[in-house]
């Protein structure tokens, strides 16, 4: 992803459109870009280590877990939650607890073969809670992309994520075949902005479990937290009234416009990445994910004052915390939202991208 990089740093007026409908600012990001050069930001890591598991384990459960990630608090519906290991989660953390919890109790959730035959009501027990009862939002759709994993998995004669690893000699983007190539076969990594294969590719890295021999390819995945966090910061902005309205009013966009839109987030966190001097995309993904989804809510954003409730781990706490006593978003100084309304959310875009 060094390509994007460059063209956002060098093609790119302050506001000029990398498409007709959105724009990244590069004076908004050349300023975040310093905030983040300043910091100490944490490294991106999950707070499970799968502790236990085989290197092979552990490949098949991120290739299955990352396949189901999506829309975890779809709009207009309640979202997961429940407990898992004695803890209260919500979100991809109770996804992540609930599937480390049933792989423990039979591995063979971790077989091919079972994807290929998995049901919306096998998935549902799975992330049932005792509590919040049934949260998981379209089991049938997710039960079908597991379909899919797993027949073509089968048919390929792979019975682990590591053989698709090994068939790719570790190329993320480079050579043939490569990753980006073989996960996209699959349709629950099919997404073109490349979600689901940035994120999972992630994990293994961050695991220690693989290593890319050019790993400099390797992108950062967007999610929908990480699209409303960028719009409020003005980062990107939306320069078609049409589609600036749609944002507004809630309403469904197209396909098209949700990969224009994340394209232009994509571009701009390797933007960032590069001209802070990190260069670790995922790095910057996990900041700005976790304060997205803690501090930068729908609703009630933490512009100026994270209540006692606020859900921002631990270790990003520190960038939260400032000289006059207070704590609240990290990014509120910056940020071209921070108290101002109406505030943009996430598009509305009916996908199992991400």
């Amino acid at each position: 992803m060094e390509y994007a990089s460059k063209r956002a740093c060098t093609s790119l007026a302050p506001t000029e459109a990398t498409n007709p409908s959105v724009a990244i600012n590069l004076e908004v990001c050349h300023r975040l870009a310093e905030w983040l050069e300043s910091r100490a930001i944490p490294l991106d890591r999950e707070d499970s280590s799968l502790q236990g598991l085989s290197a092979e384990e552990i490949g098949n459960f991120y290739l299955l877990l990352v396949a189901i990630s999506h829309q975890t608090s779809p709009r207009g519906k309640l979202p997961l939650e429940g407990s898992a290991g004695g803890r209260h989660l919500r979100g991809w953390d109770y996804l992540f607890a609930k599937l480390e919890d049933a792989v423990r109790r039979d591995s063979n959730l971790l077989s091919p073969d079972f994807w290929a035959r998995i049901t919306a009501d096998d998935l549902e027990v799975v992330f049932h809670d005792e509590q919040f009862g049934d949260r998981l939002s379209d089991s049938e759709g997710r039960a079908s992309l597991i379909n899919d994993l797993g027949r073509m998995m089968v048919e390929r004669s792979w019975k682990s994520a590591k053989q698709i690893y090994d068939a790719s000699g570790g190329r993320v983007a480079t050579g043939q075949p490569n990753l980006i190539d073989l996960l996209s076969q699959f349709r629950a990594y099919r997404d073109p902005v490349r979600k689901k294969i940035y994120f999972f590719l992630a994990l293994m890295q961050n695991t220690g479990v693989w290593i890319y021999v050019d790993a400099d390819q390797l992108g950062a995945p967007i999610d929908y937290h990480e699209v409303r966090g960028h719009l409020r910061i003005g980062t990107v902005e939306i320069h078609d009234a049409v589609l600036h309205a749609k944002l507004l009013q809630g309403s469904e966009v197209t396909v098209e416009e949700d990969v224009n839109i994340r394209q232009a987030v994509h571009e701009a966190l390797m933007f960032l990445s590069q001209r802070s001097g990190k260069r670790n995309p995922s790095q910057l993904h996990y900041l700005f994910w976790n304060v997205f989804r803690s501090c930068c809510t729908r609703e009630n954003p933490h512009c100026y004052s994270c209540p006692t409730a606020c859900s921002l781990p631990a270790r990003y706490i520190p960038l939260a915390l400032f000289p006059d006593g207070s704590r609240h978003c990290p990014f509120s100084e910056i940020c071209r939202s921070a108290g101002r309304e109406p505030k943009l959310l996430e598009h509305n875009v009916v996908t199992d991208f991400y």
